[in-house]
């Protein structure tokens, strides 16, 4: 299950994006699904729900609640090269609650908490955050703090249990540039610690050429990574809105990775339907100790990996969406697709794959 985490992560980014652009005085429920489909055999069905509710606990406070569940099918060369020589079914069923607090005037203090568990992996997350509006609101500051306590195992091996612990601050500015836009500007900071390696894929170890032997994946136990985030929000004209954003990150395994994005999108019809699409370009270099193989001439090699997302790695993903404001009770249907184009130049079988990514939801205001 492990194998499809960052499948997983790929699948639930809307997911998190629609959550935090709920208004904060909008009491909704959401529910919808969506599918990673990619050519590779891997297929992630992840149905969703949750609700926002603003509630008075003697001051004005905003309560979040979400499950997800992913379905995963995979008969990639992935497991069945590295992990079994069968392809598998698993889910991961996750559940999330969340609540913020007025403290003052433009002030707000909140808590998270988030729990995942699927067959040989347990996640629990909980976090901090303050958020304050100054500058007569047209600056926002937002500071938030996560911990993460979890716990890897093995299926079919009740005695592989190994910790991984994690750390996660995070730092935005919004500032109001004029009435029409305004850019945003984030440093994240992550510390992760513990099993860090996959328990089922083994590493070959080539003598003269040839695979001798093979050994379980072994990583550094501890990975620390900087990003900093622009970026620029702004109306162009009287119907369309657009941004911009580039996110520079680097890690102590030597990783240097990029991102740069654009979205737009516009409403038609008395702002009943909205348009919009994306392009998006990923690139990065490859972690210090990954090789496409590996020489035990001089001795087993102490870090060693299969896992090519370490390796240089090329994305380009080009997507739209379409967002319906019905009559009824004005809820509003979203629909969402999206071709990642993953390419990686140092393995020789996949240098290029491709994924599509959909989703379909529904917002009903209470």
């Amino acid at each position: 299950m492990q194998l499809s985490a960052a499948v997983v992560g790929l699948v639930l980014v809307a997911t998190a994006a629609s959550a935090a652009a709920q208004p904060a005085d909008e009491r909704t429920t959401t529910a919808g699904v969506r599918l990673y489909a990619d050519d590779d055999h891997v297929t992630v069905w992840s149905p969703s729900a949750g609700a926002v509710l603003p509630v008075t606990w003697g001051r004005e406070a905003v309560v979040e609640l979400s499950t997800t569940i992913d379905a995963v099918s995979a008969a990639s060369i992935d497991v069945t090269s590295s992990a079994s020589p069968y392809a598998f079914d698993e889910q991961r069923v996750e559940g999330a609650a969340a609540a913020r607090v007025a403290v003052v005037d433009d002030h707000w203090i909140g808590v998270s908490a988030n729990v995942s568990h699927e067959r040989d992996y347990l996640a629990i997350r909980a976090g901090a955050s303050w958020l304050g509006e100054l500058g007569d609101r047209n600056t926002t500051v937002r500071l938030a703090y996560a911990a993460a306590f979890d716990t890897v195992g093995r299926a079919g091996d009740p005695r592989f249990d190994e910790p991984r612990r994690g750390h996660r601050g995070v730092a935005t500015l919004t500032q109001i540039v004029d009435p029409r836009g305004y850019v945003d500007l984030a440093i994240d900071v992550d510390r992760t610690t513990g099993w860090l390696s996959s328990p089922y894929r083994y590493v070959p170890i080539l003598m003269g050429g040839a695979p001798a032997y093979a050994l379980l994946e072994r990583v550094p136990e501890a990975r620390t990574s900087v990003a900093v985030l622009g970026r620029v929000r702004r109306m162009i004209g009287e119907a369309w809105f657009v941004h911009a954003d580039y996110r520079l990150c680097r890690d102590t395994w030597g990783i240097t990775s990029q991102t740069v994005s654009a979205r737009g999108a516009t409403a038609l019809r008395d702002d009943t339907v909205v348009l919009g699409g994306e392009v998006r370009a990923y690139v990065q270099d490859s972690a210090t100790f990954y090789q496409p193989s590996y020489d035990g001439a001089a001795g087993a090699p102490a870090w060693r990996t299969r896992d090519r997302s370490l390796g240089a790695m090329r994305t380009v993903t080009v997507g739209g969406l379409a967002e319906w404001v019905t009559p009824w009770r004005e809820a509003r249907v979203q629909a969402s697709l999206a071709w990642t184009r993953f390419s990686w130049p140092a393995d020789l079988y996949q240098r290029g794959r491709g994924a599509a990514i959909s989703s379909l939801g529904v917002v009903v205001p209470l």
